[in-house]
Formats: C-alpha cells, sequence, structure tokens
C-alpha cells in the first residue's frame, strides 16, 4: 500500500507540475501530457469500477465441521464484464489460522469468460472460525487505483475440532488386583438393600441367620452396588505465555492429549470425569464410549483462562481421591512441585499419569520424567512439533500454485 502511495503522489506531482507548466508558458505539450494523464487515470477508475461491480463469485467446498490437521479444498469461480483491462484481481479469504487469518490470492479472467480457481485452505488449530471470501480488490494497469468493496457472500462458520489420538488405557488400583476384589468392590457393605434365598457361592458373611431361623431357610442380604473407581483427566488450563501460534498449537495439545486419555477410559469401561478449572468451572463426565462426542465438544470452545495455578487444582483435586482409581495430569509446563504432587498421588493408591506437552529436552527436564518414572507415575513427554507440524513461527501455507491453469493445488 506504500507503494500505491508513493506511486500516487508522485503521479499528482508531475500532473501538476505539467499544468503549471502550461499556465506559465501558455505552451501546449505540457497541456498534453496533463490531459493525457488525467485520461490515463479516468480509464484506470472506469476499469476498476467496471470491474468490481460486474464482478461475480461463487465458491463451494467451504464445510461446516473439519479436524484440526485437516486440508479443505475451496473451489470458487470468478466471472466480470469488463472490457477494460486491468492489473490483477485479489480475493482476500478468511482461513482458520492464527499465524495468518487472511489469505490473499490473486487471480486474473477475461471478460465474459468464468474462471476457475482451486485454494488449499489449512486447519491448523481447533476452534471456531468464520471461512470463505471477506474481500475483493481491483487495481487498475497503471498501479493508481485501487478499490475493494465486500462480495454479497456469507461467510461460513467452520468448526475445527480436536483430533483423538489413540492412548493405552491407565491400569486402575482395583484392576490391578484381580476379579476377585473386583466382585467384592462392586457391592456397597455399609449398604444392604434387600434379601434373598441362599444361591450357590454365596459368602457365609452376608447370611441374615436370625431371618433364616424364623422362616427356616437359609437366607442372605444383598447390597447396592457401588460405583467403579473411575479415572479423573486434570487439564491445565491456565493461560499458556508464547507467540500466539505456538501458544494456540500448545493448547490444541493439552487438548487432544486429555481427549486421547478419555477415549481410552471409556473404552476400557471406565466412568471418566473431567474437572475444567477455567474462569467459569465446569466438570465433564461420561460412562460410555459414546460420550467422547460431549467431550470433543467441549474441547472445541475450551479456554485456557484459568485464574488458579495448576499446583492449586491439584492441591483442590486431591480431596476427590477416594473414589478415584486413576488420574491423568496433562499440562504445558512441569515444576518441581508438580513432579511432587504426582508422586503424591500415585503413594497414596491413585494410579498416575503425566503428560508434560512440551519441546524441551534439556537434561534437567529428562531427569523430572525419569524422577517421576522411578516413584511409579506414567510420565513421558509429548512434542507438539513432532508430527511434522509447522514449528514455532513458522507458517504453514501451500504454495503449489499453477499460474497457467489459474489453480491453486
Amino acid at each position: 500500500m506504500s507503494v500505491l502511495n508513493g506511486r500516487r503522489a508522485g503521479y499528482a506531482l508531475v500532473m501538476a507540475t505539467m499544468l503549471a507548466a502550461g499556465l506559465s508558458t501558455g505552451t501546449r505539450l505540457y497541456y498534453m501530457i496533463f490531459l493525457a494523464m488525467l485520461a490515463m487515470l479516468l480509464v484506470g477508475l472506469v476499469s476498476v469500477l467496471w470491474t468490481l461491480f460486474s464482478l461475480r463469485f461463487d465458491i463451494k467446498g467451504v464445510r461446516t465441521r473439519a479436524t484440526r490437521g485437516d486440508r479443505l479444498t475451496t473451489v470458487f469461480t470468478v466471472r466480470h464484464s469488463c472490457l477494460l483491462p486491468v492489473s490483477a484481481i485479489q480475493v482476500e479469504l478468511n482461513v482458520p489460522s492464527a499465524y495468518a487469518p487472511v489469505q490473499t490470492v490473486n487471480v486474473s479472467a477475461p471478460p465474459f469468460v468464468a474462471r476457475t480457481f482451486r485454494q488449499m485452505i489449512l486447519c491448523p488449530h481447533r476452534g471456531v472460525y468464520e471461512a470463505g471470501v471477506a474481500r475483493i480488490s481491483v487495481s487498475d494497469v497503471f498501479g493508481m487505483i485501487r478499490l475493494s468493496r465486500r462480495p454479497n457472500l456469507r461467510l461460513v462458520k467452520l468448526e475445527v475440532l480436536p483430533r483423538i489420538p489413540e492412548a493405552e488405557p491407565l491400569k486402575l488400583q482395583a484392576v490391578d488386583q484381580g476379579p476377585e476384589f473386583m466382585s467384592r468392590a462392586s457391592e456397597d457393605s455399609a449398604l444392604p438393600s434387600d434379601v434373598r434365598a441362599w444361591q450357590e457361592g454365596d459368602e457365609l458373611k452376608k447370611v441374615h441367620w436370625k431371618l433364616s431361623l424364623r422362616k427356616r431357610e437359609m437366607m442372605v442380604r444383598t447390597y447396592e452396588e457401588s460405583a467403579r473407581p473411575d479415572t479423573l483427566i486434570i487439564p491445565d488450563l491456565a493461560e499458556i505465555t508464547a507467540l500466539r501460534d505456538q501458544q494456540m498449537t500448545l493448547e490444541d495439545c493439552v487438548c487432544e492429549a486429555c481427549l486421547g486419555a478419555a477415549q481410552a477410559q471409556l473404552r476400557a469401561g471406565d466412568p471418566v470425569r473431567m474437572p475444567l478449572m477455567g474462569s467459569r468451572p465446569a466438570e465433564l463426565s461420561g460412562q460410555f464410549p459414546a460420550d467422547i462426542a460431549a467431550f470433543t465438544e467441549a474441547m472445541l470452545r475450551l479456554k485456557f483462562d484459568s485464574p488458579y495455578s495448576y499446583e492449586r487444582v491439584l492441591m483442590l483435586m486431591m480431596a476427590r481421591f477416594q473414589r478415584t482409581g486413576g488420574a491423568v495430569l496433562v499440562t504445558a509446563r512441569l515444576t518441581t512441585r508438580i513432579a511432587d504432587m504426582a508422586l503424591r498421588m500415585q503413594r497414596s493408591g491413585v494410579s498416575t499419569r503425566l503428560i508434560w506437552v512440551s519441546d524441551d529436552d534439556r537434561e534437567e527436564s529428562m531427569t523430572l520424567i525419569e524422577r517421576l518414572k522411578m516413584g511409579g507415575v506414567q510420565a513421558s513427554r509429548l512434542d507438539p512439533w513432532g508430527g511434522g507440524a509447522a514449528r514455532p513461527g513458522e507458517p504453514a501455507v501451500d504454495d503449489d500454485y499453477d499460474a497457467q491453469d489459474g489453480i491453486f493445488a
């Protein structure tokens, strides 16, 4: 834009000079140069306005839902009826990206001929976006005039869902003690509910002796079934201090690690609870594999704006471990205090897994991971850029463009 403004200023200066020279000397040549330059401006203005307001767009391929990492092939058709030449038609596309939320595409089309173009839209981050053609700009062949307008096309609300990676289920403490323990744990001895006749295999301690003597047959007590120990998945929702694109990648990986752990536990038949200690605390819960859809919807819109430190959140969760068989901690930062609390959970009888989302592979960080493993915690480091994604500060762009055919491949 600064180059365009500089060119306009220089052009206006030359025109003013020619007009002043003509008025002061009366030479026709100066007047002719001035009028020719003025005519060029008028032709450029007419060509830009004609093209801009006769331009017709048709866009296809923008879905309402995608998964993080998907590539959406968007096809749009351009057609105009201007007979005068223009320099370029510039199309600005809204795309779901934190690094470059607007992609600019330069296209060319002869009058009365529909040209079709294909543009690849990448979905690098989860969230809700508006996708589609945001603005159209046209420049004249002289490079003096550039005008733009919004097309008569509505932007599409695009929801980019987080991915659900495959993960190994966390083995809960109750499962480790065998089926005999589970048969006993499924009944709460403090809550007798009814009596029934003796059956082969019943335990003697369940016999209701007084009632058995009165009815002259063996009667046993039945008890209410207690819920299975569940898995507590605790994401760190404190704000991540980093560049915007890097921050969003880390947030995506935290959400996806939580979803992977939740899906693994639900498939294993273990109930899952996920407290979300953000600015508006909430809690997700599920018992069946189909419940993962509700977790995914919540992760889609989850904000990392917790007013509490992760250490404080873990301290609050300690009081809930009476009916918890396992805990999965997911955080983008690992401190000595967080490691100590994870070890404390493991020693209390809760199977504990810690997922650290980071690309930090320094020796002191790896030593902390090894210390957790030696204490029985299933600790691991998840590199958010380990799957071929763009590194922090590097845009994920698609430059494969065939200028001759007018197709972005």
